[in-house]
């Protein structure tokens, strides 16, 4: 049990620090979306609410959520134009967590098409989410990219589950 839950703390920093590192990024001139990163944070949360159910998809989506908050909170003082507003992305990663915690049952976790779908459209919801959310608590924020991230954030997916997958079952069994 604390194994686990040394994992999970670990993979979730891990995650955060992942998307600062500048050899990841994407800049697509012709999209205008700006430079872009795969969101760890999210494919860490659909990993376990897939994987362990809707309580955990639930808390890691909330600790997860606060984490990318706090790095918006750092990125919004360092003087762009983002607001800081503690809390959306924990409001709703953990929602999104937790309803695709209910679902993991009718997916097959295991393969890789179904994992690539998920986190496409389950990124773009969530993308939509928090834009809505921040939008109806302080501005909407006209350059918000919803396609360029979440397409590199499917395209990631497959190697990032098949890593932390890895990483879950051979830690448990080292457990055992």
């Amino acid at each position: 049990m604390i194994v686990e839950v040394l994992l999970i703390v670990f993979g979730l920093v891990a995650s955060f620090f992942l998307k600062d590192f500048n050899f990841l990024a994407l800049e697509f001139d012709f999209f205008n979306t700006g430079i872009v990163y795969p969101d760890f944070l999210l494919m860490f949360v659909i990993f376990f609410a897939l994987h362990k159910g809707e309580f955990s998809g639930l808390w890691i989506g909330f600790f997860a959520g606060i984490l990318e908050d706090s790095g918006i909170i750092s990125f919004a003082q360092s003087g762009q134009e983002f607001s800081a507003i503690l809390g959306i992305h924990s409001l709703v990663y953990s929602l999104f967590g937790f309803a695709l915690g209910k679902l993991n049952r009718f997916v097959d976790r295991n393969s890789i098409f179904p994992v690539f779908v998920i986190v496409l459209f389950g990124s773009i919801l969530v993308r939509f989410l928090i834009w809505l959310v921040m939008g109806i608590v302080n501005d909407f924020n006209q350059s918000y990219s919803f396609f360029g991230p979440a397409i590199y954030t499917a395209i990631v997916s497959p190697l990032w589950f098949f890593l932390l997958l890895w990483m879950y079952r051979s830690i448990l069994e080292d457990e055992k």
